[in-house]
């Protein structure tokens, strides 16, 4: 179950951010890219892991200050926190701040042991949405998100992307949106979240999102023939779904006025709507 924004009490919240401050953090720098590790195709969840690593030549100050980290991670939110934490389209929640917090904690050796587990949990879940099997390989993916260290940011994109590709297959696109959306702030060029999210936009009829996206893409990759379409294509639609979206409003306005003109002896016919076709807007003229 996942945890988050977890509230200590005062006085053990300062004795942490007074241990926090003696620490140096680690300048962090962005990993190479490697497309191998991204799926093809055509929330931070707790794992359980609340063994905290910890230095043993560590201070009694750094001991305390895990000790402290230990029992928020592990207290218990509230039924409303969980729901407010809880995506209902995808169980596996994501909490990047916690992430960020635990990992304060860790060394650099820690960090690199975390980070190899978190390949192996992508990889397999590579194998199983191969085979198919899109929960289980959410699920894989959750996990190595839990552990890939925030260094890695290229590792962080291709995963939330591969987690947008399960969501994707078992129709749930806004949370593939929310996944794209958080590769995409990990590596901004990634054309591959832009794809997906710009897909997952149209399968929930947000249009102008996915003409932003698709024109993002051709920016980045001017020979994408999908994007070209998509960019010559999409306008169009919105422009024939916003027509029809409009006469359904004018439509029950019409029922509407109806209601209430007809017991004064009048309808709707007896008023005529004229557009003025150099501004577009409208006019109401009333006729017997």
């Amino acid at each position: 179950m996942a945890t988050a924004n977890i509230k200590t009490e005062d006085e053990e919240y300062e004795q942490w951010h007074a241990a926090e401050a003696m620490r140096n953090p680690h300048q962090w720098a962005d990993s190479s890219d490697d497309e191998n590790d991204d799926i093809d195709n055509h929330e931070f969840f707790d794992a359980h892991d609340t063994e905290l690593h910890k230095n043993p030549s560590s201070s009694t100050e750094g001991h305390a200050e895990a000790e402290l980290l230990h029992k928020r991670l592990n207290s218990q939110l509230s039924t409303d926190e969980q729901v407010q934490k809880k995506s209902p389209e995808d169980p596996y929640f994501i909490d990047e701040e916690l992430l960020a917090e635990r990992e304060t904690l860790l060394t650099e050796e820690d960090k690199e042991k975390r980070h190899k587990e978190s390949q192996t949990s992508k990889e397999e879940g590579n194998n199983l949405f191969g085979r198919g099997e899109y929960d289980q390989a959410l699920e894989q993916y959750s996990h190595a998100l839990s552990f890939c260290p925030m260094k890695y940011t290229r590792d962080r994109a291709v995963i939330y992307a591969n987690r947008a590709a399960c969501l994707m297959k078992m129709e749930k696109y806004e949370s593939a949106v929310q996944s794209c959306t958080q590769s995409i702030k990990y590596d901004p060029n990634y054309i591959k979240a832009f794809v997906r999210r710009a897909e997952s936009y149209k399968s929930i009829d947000k249009l102008e999102e996915a003409l932003q996206d698709y024109q993002k893409i051709l920016e980045l990759d001017p020979n994408s023939a999908q994007a070209r379409k998509e960019v010559y294509i999409l306008p169009d639609q919105i422009k024939e779904r916003n027509e029809k979206l409009k006469d359904e409003m004018l439509g029950k306005l019409k029922e509407l006025g109806n209601m209430v003109l007809k017991p004064f002896g009048l309808s709707t016919n007896n008023f005529k709507l004229q557009q003025d076709p150099s501004t577009g807007s409208y006019s109401v003229n009333f006729q017997k």
